[in-house]
Parts: C-alpha cells; structure tokens; sequence
C-alpha cells in the first residue's frame, strides 16, 4: 500500500513538471493527468515500446506512471552521483590558498622591513636573483596584503614576507608571483614575517635589532619580553640585537656593512660607547677612512680594547651624522678645554628635557 501511495504521488509530481495544465494537448488538467496516472499504477504494469534514438540505438520511451517514475529517479540518481564526484574534487583543494602574479611596482616593502640594501649587493642575493630569471619569474611565492584605500597609481599591496624575492623581479622587470591574505593584523605580519625570515637566510643580529625596536616604538608589543614570547626568541639574543641597533652610525659605518656585526660583539661595543661615546666614534671614523679598510674583527678589536678608543684632543671637533651623512650636531673643545654641544637642527622640548636629564647625571648636578 505504501508503495503504490508513492508511485501515486511521484506520478503526479511529474505530471505536474512535465506538462502545464493550461497547455496540455487533450484537455485535462495536471490534477486530472496525476488521477489518470493513479488508476494507470493500479493496473498491470504493461513492457513499453521502444524507439530509436538519434544514434540508432534502442531505448525504451517510458508510457506508464511507473514508467516516468523511474525515468525522472534514474535522472535524480545521476545528478546526485555527480554532486558527490564534484565535492570530493573539491575537497581536495580544502585549506589552500590561490596564488596571483602581481605586478611589483605595486607592492611595496613591509613598514617593519628588516633587510638592509646592502643585502642586495651580496653573492647570496645575485644567485637569488639569477635563477628566478632561469625560471622566469619566482616559484615560490611571497606573501602580500592589501593596502586599505590604496589610490589608482600607489601601491595596492603590502609585502608579509619575501623582500629578496620581491626585490628580484622588480629589478628583473618580471610579475612576481604572491600570496594574497585579506585581514591581517599588524602584529600578525610582524609574527609571521619574523618567523618566516628565520627559516631562510639568517638576518644580521643589526638587521633584527632595527626590526625589533621598530615593533616596539610603533606598539605592536607593549614590551620587549612579550615580543619575544610572540616570536619565541630568547630575551637575551633580542636586548643583543637592539643593542647594536642603537650603535652610533659611525660605529656601524666601521665595519664596512651592519651585516658584519655580531651576537656576541654587542656587550662589549655597548660597553665601550658608555665608557668614552666621543672617543668611540672618533676611532670609528679614523678606521672607516682606511685603506685597505681592516677586516670587521680588527675593527671589533680596535674599538673594544681599553686604549683602543681616543680621547678629544683640544682645539678639536667631533661630529655626529645621519645615516645620509648629513650632520646634525657636533662638540668643540678649545684649547683650555672647553667644551661647546651644539645641534644643527631645532629641539624639541622633550629632546631638551632629555638631554639636560643626560647633563644632570654627567655632572653630578641638577640644572
């Protein structure tokens, strides 16, 4: 009884599909048809003719209820079967991203970079550079951002990882192929750009110190312990390179290249700049003016060794610089001794509450 219930009302769904009640060729309603195909699935169930189909072949053309019935499930189960193959298939690709090639004068180098330019200028980098051109561009991919409210012209997209890659086919003139990953937080790029770098070539200790003390100064961490727990570095070899990312530039500009300076120079190098900060840069200089220049021990060697620092001589000057070489103050000490500081560019009150703090504790007295 079941049974012939369903065959009733699949005989009448299909009915209904099939043929408008406005527009069938005999008259009768789909109501009517669905009655008709009630009382045909009570009768015996009859073999239906066959007819050819445009190929030739022999198929049979359903003429019963049971008939159509069957047909319209057959079709179903075929949909159904490809709906699954079309899901596995799918399934397959679960969890990966897409990848584009993007143009690289429209990304631009993470506010958080950490490869110096000089980088660009090694053995290690040219090697880089020469097998992406073999391959035509870089097969493995580097991760971008899209830059919020990028205007036409600008770049639409910021680097997460892949400086040396992205460096390398925009100097070669060739897309650059890219991950793109929408709604990323500043400290997650930082995470991630810092983790990733440290499975590639190693950063100069100077190179992570300037990196960790721009996460720092812009508040991606709100102290330098819980930067290094983010990153799952030891504490120790994070104050190392902050350290000698607060070297003088004179200091750094001795060694030849910031990519020369060690871990386990920066105690003492830190230790030499308290102990006499004039003295130090004027042997950074003199050495830095050499010819040939000395090896970056000799130059660790020269500065760290008690001695190895001058003292102001009268009647000389000493001068500080930007990294452009542009100075932006210097000290004078006359013949007698006398001292004069004096900045190339106006302060800020807060520069001068600092640095009559500085005075204060030089000698021994408040201002």
């Amino acid at each position: 009884m079941a049974n012939k219930d369903l065959v009733k009302r699949a005989f009448s769904v299909t009915a209904n599909l099939s043929i408008p009640s406005q527009h069938r060729r005999d008259g009768t309603s789909g109501s009517e048809a669905a009655e008709e195909g009630a009382k045909l699935s009570e009768a015996p169930a009859t073999i239906a003719p066959t007819v050819p189909n445009e190929q030739g072949a022999v198929s049979a053309a359903p003429k019963t209820g049971p008939g159509s019935m069957l047909a319209f499930m057959t079709e179903q189960s075929e949909v159904h079967r490809e709906v699954v193959r079309l899901r596995e298939r799918l399934g397959e690709f679960d969890g990966a991203q897409a990848t584009r090639r993007i143009d690289p004068k429209l990304i631009k180098a993470s506010s958080w970079a950490n490869r110096d330019m000089s980088h660009f200028k090694t053995q290690a980098f040219t090697s880089l550079k020469e097998e992406i051109a073999s391959a035509g561009g870089n097969v493995q991919p580097i991760k971008v951002r899209p830059i919020e409210g990028a205007t036409a012209g600008s770049p639409s997209f910021e680097i997460v990882f892949g400086h040396r890659r992205h460096q390398a086919c925009l100097e070669l003139g060739l897309p650059v192929l890219a991950l793109v990953q929408p709604d990323m937080r500043d400290a997650e790029l930082f995470v991630e750009m810092e983790r990733e770098n440290r499975e590639r070539e190693d950063l100069s200790a100077w190179e992570q110190g300037v990196m960790y003390m721009r996460a720092l100064e812009q508040g991606l961490f709100p102290s330098a312990k819980q930067l290094a727990a983010a990153i799952d570095r030891d504490m120790g070899n994070i104050s190392k390179a902050m350290a000698l990312a607060k070297l003088p530039g004179d200091v750094v500009r001795a060694f030849g290249s910031p990519l020369n300076l060690q871990f386990r120079w920066a105690t003492p190098l830190k230790d030499a700049h308290q102990r006499d900060p004039e003295g130090l840069l004027a042997a950074s200089r003199e050495l830095a003016a050499r010819v040939p220049p000395p090896s970056p021990a000799e130059v660790f060697s020269e500065l760290t060794t008690q001695g190895g620092t001058q003292r102001q001589a009268p009647g000389s000057t000493t001068e500080w610089k930007d990294d452009d070489g542009k100075r932006i103050a210097s000290l004078v000490v006359d013949r007698k001794g006398r001292a004069t500081l004096s900045f190339d560019h106006p302060m800020g009150d807060a520069q001068r509450r600092k640095l009559t703090k500085m005075i204060d504790t030089f000698v021994g007295s408040k201002a």
